[in-house]
């Protein structure tokens, strides 16, 4: 199976995720700075912030599982189940290149 194909999808999802980082950062700075006017409003802000937190934790980990995905083409293993050393179908890495468990 060549990996060439799932390198270059890898390394796309890696610039995007690294991309929503910086993003995210700046709003968080931009947003830290903003003063709030009443309870209300701050009641809004910190919802905002706790979902922005929640969505910066789930690319963090995606990022970690695509960067995990990279890992293994470099060493070899790549598209084998870590569990029991199977091949993965290609249909299943096409899907989704950066399994989380496999």
């Amino acid at each position: 199976m060549a990996y060439e194909e799932y390198k270059v999808l890898l390394l796309a999802k890696q610039q995007e995720l690294l991309a929503q980082q910086t993003l995210a950062e700046h709003d968080a700075r931009s947003e830290a700075g903003e003063r709030v006017r009443d309870w209300s409003d701050e009641s809004v802000a910190d919802e905002d912030s706790g979902l922005s937190l929640k969505e910066a934790d789930q690319d963090t980990a995606l990022l970690q599982q695509v960067r995990a995905a990279l890992q293994r083409i470099e060493n070899g293993n790549y598209g084998k189940c870590r569990v029991d050393g199977r091949s993965i179908e290609e249909k299943r890495l096409k899907q989704i290149p950066w399994p989380s468990i496999a």
